[in-house]
């Protein structure tokens, strides 16, 4: 007998999945430099555990089998007068001008020197200048003093003229993290630059660079505004002048900007220095959903797919909106749980409001005293991978066209492979039909959902002259292509 029951089911089995025509593009839009994320502060935590943890926590950053980041951010300490969270505050080394100890911040360094061993691309970030050259002599709540960017910069390529003798390569250096703020709370390290005083600060640094033959060799980054309405609303004063000097705009976006916005901060960058790429460099700490509702900076720890998703949301904006080639996560791992992993097995993955979503990998806050030396993955982890893995230095995006296109699909292409990440944030399945503009042959998909964390499922299968490229509802899948027939 044919029941109700039965001839629903039968209905929904059958029902098609909804059908999304694409194209790539055959003309390139911008080159990938880099994907990755920040070295603090988590290294002074970190470089107490067990050596078989670091080296752990090294593969799963810096690894293909984990990450993959192609970027890693170094933060050269300013020796922390004044702070009162001494995590937060990494030993300068800085003792007086021209004169260095570079045994200070073991813990930074170590995980620098790891990065470096895989091969990584490094860039160095400034929070706030040694106490001696800051306004209040301490490392926070003070600001540039006018008249030392010859001293400050002398000081700042003299640390990177240093760990690249020791064949360490850091390619590129931020001197100073969000200018706009003196972090006068003094619960990390600050240092203000007016917008009048950072062309002196850059002025100073890349003197310094060229006298040392470093300034082709190193790149200076500014400004690293804390959010994109601050950089918009100050560049015209300072960068016109130093544009040349300087090798990417580099924001953060705790605005958590609108589309429009995002395009009218790439479109400002482009008038007033022509030629030079904008990069994100800094960004964490939001609820919100897969969609990209609810977004803004807030505590709470989310470690569910669906803030996974709202995240990755983030990146594709940089990448496909802006057109940026360089994103950099904050923290990368954080201590911030809000919660008891001994405690309770379910802390690591279950969302509460006291927590913060300001890592990808998670570690015990209590771990001196409980010796819990554990790492937690997050599923902000599993989705990150799929870029960090996916989007190489060199690969090039080609655009996706047509009608249903959406903002959360990036095709990254080699000489000889596509990588097409696509994330369905939407509770429903989807079906991307692509066509390629040369013969291509599918190779491999990995898949991020609530209940998978990047497996392995069914490479594209082919559908006519096109490829059938099925997302599951709230997942993010990578599907790799050769660029030759089969």
């Amino acid at each position: 007998m044919f029941t109700l029951g039965v001839l629903v089911a039968s209905l929904l089995a059958t029902t098609p999945t909804p059908t999304t025509a694409a194209t790539v593009s055959a003309a390139p839009a911008q080159t990938f430099l880099g994907i990755g994320g920040s070295g603090a502060w988590w290294p002074h935590d970190l470089f107490n555990f067990p050596d078989a943890v670091r080296q752990n926590l090294s593969t799963l950053l810096f690894s293909s089998t984990g990450l993959g980041l192609s970027s890693y951010r170094f933060n050269i300490g300013g020796g922390g007068v004044g702070v009162t969270n001494p995590v937060r505050a990494p030993a300068t080394f800085y003792v007086s001008p021209g004169v260095y100890n570079f045994s200070a911040d073991p813990q930074g360094v170590y995980f620098l020197q790891q990065a470096g061993a895989h091969g990584v691309p490094i860039t160095a970030f400034v929070n706030s200048a040694p106490s001696q050259l800051t306004s209040n002599r301490e490392s926070c709540g003070g600001t540039f003093v006018n008249g030392t960017g010859a001293a400050y910069g002398t000081y700042v390529a003299d640390v990177i003229s240093h760990w690249r003798s020791t064949g360490l390569m850091i390619n590129f250096i931020s001197p100073m993290n969000e200018p706009d703020d003196s972090f006068g709370s003094c619960g990390q390290e600050g240092m203000q630059v007016s917008a009048n005083q950072r062309a002196e600060v850059i002025t100073g640094l890349f003197a310094a660079l060229q006298t040392r033959g470093l300034s082709t060799a190193v790149g200076i980054l500014a400004d690293e505004s804390s959010s994109l309405s601050l950089a918009t609303a100050e560049y015209s004063t300072w960068l016109p002048s130093v544009a040349s000097k300087v090798a990417a705009i580099v924001h953060h976006t705790y605005d958590f900007p609108t589309d429009a916005a995002y395009t009218s901060f790439v479109n400002t960058v482009k008038a007033l220095a022509p030629g030079k790429a904008t990069w994100m460099s800094e960004i964490c700490c939001s609820l919100g959903t897969g969609l990209g509702t609810g977004r803004g900076y807030t505590q709470g720890f989310d470690p569910t797919i669906n803030n996974a998703l709202m995240f990755s949301g983030l990146v594709f904006q940089s990448l496909v909106l802006a057109g940026e080639p360089h994103y950099d996560f904050w923290t990368l791992v954080s201590n911030g749980l809000g919660c008891s992993p001994l405690t309770s097995a379910s802390c690591p993955s279950t969302p509460n409001s006291v927590g913060w979503n300001d890592g990808m990998i998670y570690y015990d806050p209590s771990y001196a005293t409980n010796k819990n030396f554990a790492l937690y993955l997050t599923k902000h982890f599993w989705t990150y991978k799929h870029f960090g893995n996916f989007v190489k230095p060199g690969s090039v995006r080609m655009p996706l066209t047509g009608a249903d296109v959406r903002e959360w699909m990036v095709a990254a292409a080699t000489t000889t492979t596509y990588n097409l990440i696509m994330m369905n944030p939407n509770t429903t399945t989807t079906t991307i039909t692509l066509a390629f503009p040369d013969t291509v042959c599918p190779v491999s998909a990995f898949r991020t959902s609530a209940t998978e964390d990047f497996v392995t499922v069914a490479a594209a299968a082919k559908s006519g002259t096109s490829w059938l490229l099925p997302l599951n509802p709230m997942s993010l899948t990578t599907f790799t292509f050769n660029r030759r027939a089969c």
